[in-house]
């Protein structure tokens, strides 16, 4: 395991980006980082097959279906250019498979096809597979999901005592200065964070969720994925849209505020977006290098969900609804957490820091039109959990799901 630079001399800003798997992300991949190469560039891409018995946390259908030969060409292809790949085996559960006979031959098999394609790390949040990898795959450095939850000194020591060399934090301690203060000089793995979470502010709904949208990989015989509704989804934004304050609190970091964290040595920054085109994977990317972004933050975070909710009882169809939120007048918005280091787990009480600058910045094209999402997001809500789907419903379910993953395609 590489030890950790803890001298807090002039570091490169390192960045994790997702690979869409595409002809040609490499290449433009590399012209970005040669674009960057004084002060960063984006030293690994991660992603993972479409589904499988050892599936990643995200619904196959959203991801590109790639086969062995591509998958083992792509990841030369980023090694020739200097760039390593981190594979994903970080769903939080795989129903016990990993304990059994046949689970842990197929484990074994894909970490000897993984090494064999040069891949140079595996992000897992099973602790039982941080200690397997590390005893039977030495040569592969382990990094701990964020879905791993950590977000204190007793489990950066845990995940250290059994082999892991890296571990992406709990999202919520993004802007928990006086814990990243105290943990980042001390500790010998690198430490990571996500700099563009779309999540409620500790929203204890979240496990469920990844737990959910992970079985959405798990290939079973009646398909390449379990479908779910979007009952977690719907509820996320409809809190979101009720009280714009919550557009603040989610805990991103906007490309400015990087250099917050890069003074007390914390240089490993990770873009979530698995799914995304090559383009906007790139644009995230550069901007993150390049510590700038003029336009709507939400828009960068990826974040026009609420989109998914437009047809309304009566089966019409809302307009879309523009929120903007503009980044250039975020200045010092952070910079709150970072000073003062209010205790955020304690509720906003009287703070108001959030809602504050809510009120202040964030524009929607039309009140009436916002109202109407959140009727209709309201509406949903509930037809989800009264309606019990019938047997028909759920094969339809099954079968849409399982062409849309297959739409995904890239040799097609």
């Amino acid at each position: 395991m590489t030890r950790k630079n803890n001298n807090h001399q002039p570091q490169p800003r390192l960045i994790t980006l997702p690979t869409s798997f595409a002809d040609g992300f490499i290449s433009d991949l590399a012209e970005l980082n040669n674009r960057f190469a004084e002060s960063g560039k984006v030293f690994e891409l991660y992603g993972s097959f479409q589904h499988g018995s050892f599936h990643s946390a995200r619904p196959a259908k959203y991801l590109p279906l790639i086969s062995r030969d591509k998958f083992k060409k792509h990841v030369q292809q980023a090694l020739d250019k200097h760039i390593r790949f981190n594979y994903l085996l970080n769903a939080p559960s795989y129903a016990n498979f990993e304990y059994t006979h046949e689970g842990r031959r197929e484990l074994e098999e894909l970490l000897h096809f993984l090494c064999d394609c040069g891949v140079a790390s595996i992000t897992v949040t099973a602790p039982y597979l941080v200690d397997i990898i590390k005893n039977r795959f030495p040569e592969l450095e382990v990094v701990v999901s964020t879905i791993g939850y950590v977000g204190a000194q007793r489990g950066i020591t845990q995940f250290e005592e059994i082999g892991a060399s890296r571990i992406v934090l709990d999202v919520e301690v993004n802007r928990d200065f006086r814990f990243l203060r105290h943990v980042v000089p001390k500790t010998d793995v690198e430490l990571e964070i996500v700099v563009n979470p779309v999540c409620l502010y500790q929203c204890h709904f979240k496990f469920n969720h990844y737990c959910t949208a992970a079985f959405g990989g798990h290939i079973h015989k009646g398909g390449c994925g379990h479908p779910y509704n979007q009952y977690y989804l719907n509820w996320c934004y409809l809190e979101k849209l009720k009280t714009p304050g919550e557009f603040m609190r989610s805990p991103w970091v906007r490309p400015e505020d990087l250099h917050l964290y890069e003074n007390f040595g914390l240089h490993h920054f990770k873009i979530a977006g698995r799914g995304l085109t090559g383009e906007e994977l790139l644009s995230r990317a550069r901007f993150y290098l390049q510590g700038e972004f003029k336009g709507n933050l939400l828009a960068l975070l990826g974040w026009p969900h609420w989109l998914q909710f437009r047809k309304t009882e009566e089966g019409g169809v809302l307009e879309p609804l523009d929120i903007f939120l503009d980044n250039e007048k975020l200045s010092g918005f952070l910079d709150f957490f970072h000073d003062k280091e209010p205790d955020c787990r304690m509720g906003c009480g009287g703070c108001g820091h959030c809602d504050k600058w809510a009120a202040k910045h964030i524009r929607t094209n039309d009140p009436q039109l916002l109202k109407g999402y959140i009727a209709t997001m309201q509406a949903n809500i509930q037809k989800l959990v009264r309606s019990v789907p019938t047997e028909d419903e759920t094969l339809k379910m099954q079968e849409r799901w399982n062409n849309a993953a297959v739409s995904q395609d890239l040799s097609l």
